[in-house]
């Protein structure tokens, strides 16, 4: 049983012992240069361990892999239907970047907000000016949170703490949530003008894709700031620069982007309304942690026979 770790895995050393008892273990620490170079290092692997790398359907084709367990949540680049077609598994580790995510939205507000940025710079260079960076409070303003499954539900408690009104809007709704959380659902619309700070945590489908465009915009308010730790493509990038050049909206806090990385010359990078980090919102070390031993009970399991956490259990039946 040969166990590739494919790309960048940040392994604790317990995860690597329970790996080594599981099968031959092979780990590579940076990143495939290439899908050639992903594809050499699977080469005769029945499990595989990937953290960033993307997988269209050509991975699947002749391989020996019989499951792949992403050490991450999100599969939207992952092509799930050619895994089953050729009798992979694809497992995930959901939630365990939860509490990381939440804790980063408020990280990059209050950043935003209180204009940390520019007053460490300011003081590293010799200036010690306290009027120029008065700022902006959590407490009495209104969150929007779009997307109420676990980090949407955790970022609207912690708004909760902050002393701020939160509503929220999903496709699909729980009052028993909303009341154990502490918000108020509420239509598209409404949310986008009455929220003076909007958290998106939408997975990226085609019906959220672009969901907050031009439109969605012109109802914010001119003192809004968007943050986005969900995925790029949920956001109107176009739309988004618009509104950030055209002042429809006050700023935005961005982790994640249309194109990853973000190209050198993105407009985005130009900008002094947008706060930018390169999509490291789930990046903890107690996240990590989490992550790698959910990773290896999903393999555990596996072997077993007693799958858990597969996004694609129809490989069974084709299979």
């Amino acid at each position: 049983m040969l166990i590739v770790a494919t790309d960048s895995v940040c392994m604790p050393d317990v995860c690597r012992e329970q790996l080594e008892q599981l099968g031959e273990l092979r780990v590579y620490e940076g990143r495939p240069d290439s899908l050639e170079d992903f594809l050499a290092r699977i080469d005769g692997a029945d499990i595989a361990i990937v953290t960033h790398f993307r997988l269209p359907a050509s991975v699947f084709d002749g391989t020996t892999l019989k499951l792949v367990a992403l050490a991450r949540t999100g599969y939207d680049d992952v092509d799930i239907d050619a895994a089953a077609r050729h009798g992979v598994a694809i497992a995930n580790a959901p939630g365990y970047s939860n509490e990381a995510v939440a804790e980063h939205v408020f990280a990059m507000l209050l950043a935003f907000l209180r204009r940390v940025r520019d007053a460490d710079r300011s003081i590293r260079e010799g200036c010690f000016e306290c009027a120029s960076w008065e700022g902006r409070e959590l407490a009495g303003h209104t969150m929007g949170v779009i997307g109420t499954g676990r980090i949407g539900m955790r970022v609207a408690e912690i708004a909760g703490c902050f002393g701020m009104d939160v509503l929220a809007y999903d496709v699909r709704q729980s009052e028993e949530r909303a009341i154990e959380y502490g918000f108020r659902y509420v239509g598209l619309d409404e949310l986008y003008e009455r929220s003076d700070f909007i958290s998106v945590h939408l997975p990226l489908l085609p019906s959220t894709e672009g969901l907050i465009n031009r439109d969605a915009f012109a109802r914010m308010k001119p003192t809004a700031v968007l943050v986005n730790t969900a995925r790029g493509p949920v956001v109107d990038e176009a739309a988004l620069l618009c509104a950030l050049e055209g002042g429809l909206i006050a700023g935005a806090c961005l982790d994640v982007f249309h194109e990853e990385p973000l190209p050198p010359d993105s407009r985005l990078r130009t900008l002094d309304n947008v706060l930018l980090t390169p999509h490291i919102a789930y990046s903890t070390v107690e996240a990590r942690e989490k992550c790698m031993a959910i990773t290896v009970e999903n393999i555990r399991a596996f072997l077993a026979g007693k799958p858990q956490n597969i996004l694609n259990p129809d490989v069974y039946v084709i299979g």
